[in-house]
């Protein structure tokens, strides 16, 4: 059995903003990240940039869509030294640029890093899907297509790129937010029926859905599963309840052979899971 891989979630975002040059290099660094997760959106003039939200205010203070934005206009702005977090603020020592894709790359390049490249998707869109082109030419260019996996919430985005580069690895991410029963969503994750539309060679759920047997039918398939968020980031220290209940929701998905777990405190995931 392969071991859990910790991802750091948007980088290591307890030291960084998310998805910034710096926390994506740190987590590369890190001895608790056996890689790192981010997220990307094409800009107007087709540059993948990192980036969590569509609109970039909460992150740079500047009202807008990053869709409508080009990238000398990224450029011009900052991500700001304190950032809302989970209805509070969290601090930075300084603010920091919006990074290209390329640049994260070009310093991962030759690292024993794994890499969750979310394609960023707030709706399902199929006007929005050649970002998974994009983003795969780009892996490809470095080299990295083993190293990577492409994740997405918009199952065209993963079919665009698997469309245009086969053997790049994507993955269909499913979350608990569908308005659907549990047993349902779990059933619709185990079926893979988005999954295989999109040919994907991977997996990522919530941790919420994956049952007892989720993650041994997806292997069966020769599938790797991934699984996110456990102990989240928030402004203060994480409630004792909260990290008692993720520990044991880890070591359970880490028996059961979960591929990889991204975590806003790989420190904490890698005690559970190294001592």
């Amino acid at each position: 059995m392969q071991k859990t891989l910790i991802l750091a979630h948007r980088g290591l975002v307890t030291e960084y903003q998310e998805n910034s040059l710096p926390a994506i290099k740190a987590a590369a660094e890190s001895p608790y990240c056996d890689g790192t997760e981010f997220d990307v959106f094409l800009t107007k003039d087709q540059k993948v940039v990192l980036f969590h939200d569509e609109n970039p205010k909460r992150l740079t203070g500047v009202d807008g869509n990053i869709y409508d934005m080009t990238w000398p206009e990224l450029q011009k702005i900052a991500l700001m030294d304190e950032i809302e977090v989970d209805g509070g603020l969290r601090k930075y020592a300084k603010t920091e640029k919006i990074c290209l894709l390329t640049d994260v790359l070009e310093e991962l390049r030759g690292k024993d890093v794994f890499l969750d490249i979310e394609l960023k998707a707030y709706n399902v869109s199929w006007g929005k899907r050649k970002i998974g082109r994009e983003v795969a030419r780009i892996v490809r260019q470095f080299g990295m297509e083993e190293q990577c996996v492409l994740t997405s919430f918009n199952f065209f985005m993963t079919f665009d790129a698997e469309w245009a580069y086969p053997h790049i690895h994507t993955a269909f991410a499913y979350d608990d937010n569908i308005p659907l029963p549990g047993k349902w969503l779990n059933r619709i994750l185990e079926s893979n029926f988005l999954g295989k539309l999109v040919r994907s060679s991977m997996v990522i759920a919530e941790h919420t859905l994956l049952d007892d047997d989720t993650i041994a039918q997806f292997a069966a398939r020769h599938m790797r599963t991934g699984t996110f968020t456990l102990f989240p980031l928030m402004p203060k220290e994480l409630p004792v309840s909260l990290v008692a209940e993720h520990t044991d929701i880890l070591r359970r998905l880490a028996k059961q052979g979960v591929g990889w777990v991204e975590t806003d405190h790989p420190e904490l995931a890698h005690r559970v899971l190294h001592g």
